[in-house]
């Protein structure tokens, strides 16, 4: 059985790519960590890759975040900021 990365990875490595950019690594954080480093002023872009369905019937919404369905990243990269990290987050 092959093992299956996540799709942040797939979307973090395009992003990346797209904006030529060296990719030091791709990492999970907790949600606790996200809001220290947002709290601490760090610059930090949320992407949230949920499909149209989850987003819509879900009451969860982070405020400032950018939605771009996996499907549609390659057509909206130039909507995601140069500098600073990506955190994509879905459910």
């Amino acid at each position: 059985m092959r093992k299956m990365l996540p799709a942040s990875f797939f979307i973090v490595m395009l992003a990346a790519a797209a904006f030529s950019q060296v990719l030091p690594e791709v990492r999970r954080i907790t949600a606790e960590e996200l809001k220290a480093r947002l709290d601490r002023g760090d610059k930090i872009t949320i992407l949230d890759v949920r499909q149209p369905g989850s987003y819509n019937s879900s009451g969860f919404k982070i405020k400032g975040a950018i939605r771009i369905p996996p499907s549609e990243i390659a057509e909206n990269l130039s909507r995601l900021p140069m500098g600073g990290d990506i955190v994509t987050y879905c459910t």
